[in-house]
């Protein structure tokens, strides 16, 4: 459970598909389980999450769009599915060796 002090710092940008124009129209506030120091985001602070570009995949396209994604980030694709909180497929593990 985040403390109050966690919620007083909700990040304004949300990790997001870098061609993403308009606002997200799903988005997810959780406790980071991976620092983002991009977007000064310490492990265990809040990270926004856009959804709507990190699940409404069809898995031909998820290995690029979390790799684009992860790039822009400067992450390992892994560290988006640590941030989601779910299991990283092959390929993702693979990317962070």
């Amino acid at each position: 459970m985040a403390s109050p002090a966690v919620w007083a710092e909700v990040p304004e940008e949300c990790i997001q598909a870098p061609e993403r124009q308009t606002y997200c129209p799903h988005t997810l506030y959780r406790v980071a389980r991976v620092a983002v120091p991009s977007l000064a985001i310490n492990q265990g602070g809040m990270v926004c999450l856009c959804l709507s570009d990190l699940t409404d995949l069809p898995v031909s396209r998820q290995q690029a769009a979390f790799t684009n994604i992860a790039r822009e980030y400067a992450l390992p694709p892994q560290a988006l599915f640590k941030l989601l909180e779910i299991p990283a497929p092959d390929w993702a593990a693979e990317n962070n060796q």
